[in-house]
């Protein structure tokens, strides 16, 4: 090993306890890291990071990390960078969403969609679904008073079923086989309601769709959707990423869950998941501890 290689090294175990070095120098395979606040799991994470690129384990490239927020990326990234003295610039260090978004727009075309597709926010979402009332199938959910707030609350329900990976299909055949069950009029009345629901759902993916647009849950939804369906573009990816790692794994929901378990793959995968179930503080917007 060169003289640069050895001083990176020393840089990146400098000051690391036992147990963090032990999590640090883990070789290949899955690798979960639980600890408390401020007991040092990012920079566990970073620097373990730092040692595969330093140990020649593998290149900068073939390296995804993930996490929540783009502040902790930027600072994710720019703390590997001190590590290792020639950069990282080919690893891939990102939220969830942003390497979903890049995944879809690399792979557009085998979604039919264009890669120059627009994601709305939130604000954009409720114009648009208002410039497209009359075109959306909604009976007893249909505004009579305030379309924003009104509207706003099937969105929620929408973002929700893409949190938990329920497709429109999934939900429409749930919703219909609870209402082929129901034997009295208040059951029958709730199945109805997630029928409606569940058309709406169809029907907003229908017209993103049209206008070569996106929403938020999609850059993950859609995503798995693009993985799951086509196994050519799911092998390049996993081909590309050898070692995958995620900071803050106890606020993953359950398709950000999904979408990891797809790119490490079966078998022994190289998987480095960092988190704290005492700071399991979201699960209503859908992260599961449980993960």
């Amino acid at each position: 090993m060169s003289t640069t290689l050895v001083a990176a090294e020393d840089r990146i175990l400098d000051g690391l306890s036992e147990a963090q070095r032990e999590a640090v120098l883990h070789g290949d395979g899955p690798l979960l890291i639980v600890a408390g606040a401020g007991t040092g799991k990012t920079t566990v994470l970073t620097r373990r990071i730092a040692h595969l690129i330093s140990s020649k384990r593998c290149r900068p490239e073939e390296i995804l990390a993930l996490t929540f927020t783009e502040k902790a990326a930027r600072e994710m990234s720019e703390r590997v960078d001190q590590l290792i003295p020639y950069g990282y610039a080919e690893t891939a260090i990102s939220t969830f969403h942003a390497f979903g978004d890049a995944v879809l727009r690399e792979f557009a075309l085998e979604l039919g969609q264009s890669p120059e597709f627009r994601v709305l926010t939130r604000p954009e979402q409720i114009i648009f679904l208002r410039e497209r009332l009359f075109r959306l199938p909604l009976g007893r959910f249909r505004p009579l008073g305030d379309p924003t707030r009104h509207l706003g609350a099937l969105l929620d329900l929408v973002s929700r079923a893409k949190d938990e990976d329920v497709s429109p299909e999934a939900y429409a055949t749930w919703a219909e086989s609870q209402a082929g069950l129901a034997g009295s009029p208040d059951p029958i009345d709730q199945a109805a309601k997630h029928v409606e629901v569940a058309a709406f759902y169809a029907a907003y993916q229908r017209l993103l769709a049209e206008a070569g647009l996106a929403d938020f849950g999609d850059q993950i939804h859609q995503a798995l959707t693009l993985l799951r369906g086509r196994p050519a573009a799911l092998a390049r990816l996993r081909e590309r990423y050898r070692y995958v790692l995620v900071d803050e794994f106890q606020d993953t929901n359950h398709a950000q869950l999904e979408l990891v378990r797809l790119l490490a793959g079966e078998g022994h995968p190289n998987i480095t998941v960092v988190g704290d179930d005492d700071q399991a503080i979201y699960r209503w917007r859908g992260a599961a501890a449980a993960n």
